[in-house]
C-alpha cells in the first residue's frame, strides 16, 4: 500500500461539521502542525473505509470535533475506537453543547474536553493548536529519553512508538506501568505548564468557579488575526472556498473586503495601498448593483483583510450556542408578514422582500426587533448567513425565525409579544427559581413551552405541549398550585403580555 502523506494530527468529524474541521485544520496547518482531514487528503482511487483506517495508524494525535452529528455518528465511533485501541492521543472539541451517548462516553469519559462553545471560535482554536503541540512534543522528546533509558528494547523499523495514553489527563493522575510511559508522563507535566495549561482552563472537569474569566487570545502570536477562511462572517461556503483555494495562495499585494451581499478580492497589486483601493472599490460596485435588486438599504463596504492578516476591528458577531433550530413541523405554520414579532414599519418593506429572495432563505430576529435575512446554497449556510447578519445589526445573539416560507418557532396568537426569553431576565420569577426555569425551557426545543408566573414569584411551566393553549392551561395550573393571580410571561421562545 502506497505511504500515505507524512502528518501529525487527524481530524476526526461529521460531513454535518466539515466548517468548523477544515477551521481546525487551518489554524493547526498555520501554527506548522500538519493535518490528514477527509475527504481533502483521501488520495484518488483509493476506498474511502482504507484511507481512514491508514490515516489513523500513522497519526500522532486525534482532534475529535464533537457535535449532535458526531455523537449520533457510527463512523465517528468506529475511528475513535480505533485511535484507542492503538493508544493514540485524543483531543475532543465540542461545538456543540451535547451530553455523548453512553458508547462515546465509554472511549472519552476521562478526556478532558476543550469547549468551543462560545465565539469567536479562533480563541478555542489557538488554545487546541497549543494543545496539540504540547502532545506532538511530547512525542518527540519522549521516544528520545526513552529510547536512551529502555536501550535493550528493540523496535521494527516501521513501528511508531505509541504515546503516553489514549487521553489527555492531569499530569498527576498518570500512572504509567513502563519506564517509556513514566519519562513520557515527566514531559507531558512540564510541557503542559509552560504551555499554560490550556487544558485546564477548557477542561469540563473543573468547576465552573475555577474557569477564570479572559479576554479572546490573539490568533496569531505578533497581535494579528490570521485570515482562515471558514470563519470569515457574512459570505457564502463557495465564497469561503474560494477564499481557501484561490485567495490564501496567491502572491502579495492583495486584500479582502467585504459588503451587505457580497465580499471582493484583488491578488498581486503593485502596493498595499493599491491593493486596498482596489478591493474597496470592486466590492462596493457590485454592492451598489445588487443591493436594490434584493431590497437592501446602501451600506458601505469594509476592507476585512490585508494579506493573510485580519484588519477588520468589527470581530465576528454574537451568534447563538448550536444547534441553532431543531425543527419540529407540529409548530410551524405558513410565513405571514403580519405575524412577525416585533416589528415596525420602518423594517417592514425589507422583510416584504425576504419573501421574493430565492430559496433556501433564513429570517432570523433579536430582543430588539432587529433582523438578519439570507439565502444560500443550502438551508443551514443561509441560517448561518442570516444569525451572522442579525447579531451584527443588533449586537445581540438571535433566533431563527422563519426558514423558506414558514415560521419554525411557535408564533403566539393569543398574546403580544415584548421580548426573546434568551435576551430578557425573567425578574419576576423569585430569584432562587430563575435557573431551574431558564435551563427547563433550553432543554425543551420542540412543542409549545408556557411560563406563568403569580404575585410571590413563585412560577409553573408547561413544556413541550402540542398546542398553544395546552401550554398555557398547564403553565398556569401548575402555578396555581404555588401562588396565586397567575399570569403567562413565556409563550414559545418569547417574553409575552396579554394585549390591553
Amino acid at each position: 500500500m502506497q505511504s500515505v502523506m507524512e502528518f501529525d494530527a487527524f481530524i476526526s468529524h461529521s460531513t454535518a461539521d466539515k466548517t468548523a474541521a477544515h477551521a481546525a485544520c487551518a489554524v493547526l496547518e498555520r501554527e506548522g502542525i500538519r493535518c490528514w482531514v477527509a475527504p481533502r487528503d483521501i488520495r484518488p482511487g483509493v476506498e474511502y473505509g482504507s484511507a481512514i483506517i491508514e490515516a489513523i495508524e500513522r497519526c500522532r494525535v486525534m482532534v475529535l470535533i464533537f457535535s449532535s452529528s458526531a455523537n449520533a455518528s457510527q463512523q465517528i465511533h468506529r475511528e475513535i475506537e480505533r485511535a484507542v485501541s492503538k493508544s493514540i492521543p485524543i483531543v475532543p472539541v465540542r461545538i456543540e453543547e451535547v451530553t455523548p451517548t453512553k458508547s462515546m462516553e465509554y472511549f472519552l469519559g476521562g478526556i478532558h474536553w476543550l469547549d468551543a462553545l462560545t465565539p469567536p471560535i479562533e480563541q478555542h482554536l489557538i488554545r487546541l493548536a497549543d494543545t496539540v503541540k504540547a502532545i506532538l512534543q511530547v512525542d518527540v522528546v519522549g521516544r528520545a529519553k526513552a529510547d536512551s533509558i529502555d536501550a535493550t528494547a528493540v523496535k521494527p523499523p516501521e513501528s511508531r512508538p505509541k504515546m503516553f495514553a489514549t487521553t489527555l489527563p492531569r499530569a498527576e493522575t498518570i500512572s504509567p506501568t513502563i519506564s517509556r510511559r513514566r519519562v513520557l508522563a515527566s514531559v507531558a507535566a512540564v510541557i503542559l505548564l509552560a504551555a499554560g495549561a490550556a487544558v485546564y482552563f477548557m477542561s469540563r472537569s473543573l468547576p465552573l468557579k475555577e474557569k477564570p474569566e479572559s479576554p479572546p487570545l490573539p490568533v496569531t502570536r505578533n497581535g494579528a488575526r490570521m485570515l482562515v477562511p471558514e470563519l470569515v462572517p457574512f459570505i457564502s461556503d463557495d465564497e469561503r472556498a474560494r477564499l481557501r483555494d484561490v485567495y490564501l495562495a496567491a502572491p502579495d499585494y492583495k486584500a479582502l473586503a467585504i459588503g451587505p451581499v457580497n465580499m471582493s478580492f484583488v491578488t498581486a497589486q503593485p502596493n498595499k495601498a493599491m491593493a486596498q483601493a482596489a478591493a474597496l472599490n470592486t466590492c462596493q460596485e457590485i454592492a451598489d448593483r445588487q443591493r436594490d435588486r434584493v431590497g437592501l438599504p446602501r451600506a458601505e463596504c469594509e476592507l476585512y483583510a490585508t494579506g493573510n492578516e485580519v484588519i477588520s476591528t468589527r470581530g465576528y458577531p454574537p451568534v447563538p450556542v448550536p444547534p441553532w433550530l431543531v425543527r419540529d413541523s407540529t409548530i410551524e405554520v405558513a410565513f405571514e408578514l403580519s405575524r412577525v414579532p416585533l416589528l415596525t414599519e420602518r423594517r417592514r418593506p425589507f422583510i416584504k422582500a425576504f419573501q421574493n429572495w430565492r430559496k433556501p432563505r433564513a429570517l432570523a430576529m433579536s430582543a430588539t426587533g432587529r433582523y438578519g435575512a439570507a439565502a444560500g446554497e443550502t438551508t443551514q449556510e443561509a441560517i448561518r448567513r442570516a444569525l451572522e447578519w442579525c447579531g451584527h445589526n443588533s449586537g445581540l445573539a438571535c433566533i431563527v425565525l422563519a426558514v423558506d416560507d414558514v415560521f419554525v418557532v411557535p408564533i403566539p396568537n393569543s398574546m403580544k409579544v415584548v421580548g426573546l426569553v434568551q435576551s430578557g431576565p425573567l425578574n419576576v420569577i423569585a430569584s432562587e427559581l430563575r435557573d431551574d426555569v431558564a435551563q427547563q425551557l433550553h432543554n425543551s426545543r420542540t412543542g409549545w413551552n408556557a411560563v406563568a408566573v403569580g404575585g410571590s414569584g413563585r412560577s409553573g411551566l408547561k413544556v413541550g405541549a402540542g398546542s398553544e393553549q395546552t401550554a398555557i392551561a398547564g403553565a398556569v395550573e401548575a402555578c396555581g398550585k404555588q401562588d396565586r393571580d397567575c399570569r403567562v410571561i413565556v409563550l414559545g421562545p418569547f417574553l409575552v403580555e396579554h394585549p390591553p
